[in-house]
């Protein structure tokens, strides 16, 4: 295995994802600002960054092999390598968690803004006698219940 290439690999599959928590630190912004029609746009960035990840992906396939792991390369790198792979695998696994992460949070305010809508607007589903979904509003079917 070409070591060097592979540590030059593996700096630019670093600034790829540190670029891409950059992007995500920004998204998770503009959601908790509610800067909807910002965050909108920012979805075709959002895509590139995705795009070339997977394109990295398959980089490092063709230079590591198919079933091979980033530790499984660090654990079997000369002792001269080991140290420079095993901070870069560090780095690496640290910045996708922290995606991971914020990428969980963001999904979690959306569901909790969601929810909130929802009550907000009165939207209640109910089911008819027939089991098929009916949407309500809150008051009608509070009223249609009482009557």
């Amino acid at each position: 295995m070409d070591y060097p290439a592979l540590i030059a690999f593996f700096d630019e599959y670093n600034a790829h994802f540190r670029d891409f928590l950059k992007f995500e630190y920004g998204k998770l912004d503009m959601l908790h600002k509610g800067e909807i029609e910002k965050l909108s746009k920012s979805l075709a960035a959002e895509q590139a960054f995705i795009m070339k990840s997977g394109s990295l992906e398959k980089r490092r396939i063709g230079l590591t092999g198919d079933n091979v792991t980033f530790a499984d390369i660090v654990e079997g790198a000369p002792d001269e390598y080991r140290s420079a792979l095993d901070e870069r695998y560090r780095a690496l696994s640290e910045m996708v968690l922290k995606i991971k992460e914020i990428n969980d949070t963001a999904s979690a305010i959306v569901a909790e803004r969601l929810k909130k809508i929802r009550i907000r607007n009165g939207g209640l589903d109910t089911y008819n006698g027939h089991g098929d979904v009916k949407k309500e509003n809150a008051i009608n079917s509070t009223m249609s219940t009482n009557a």
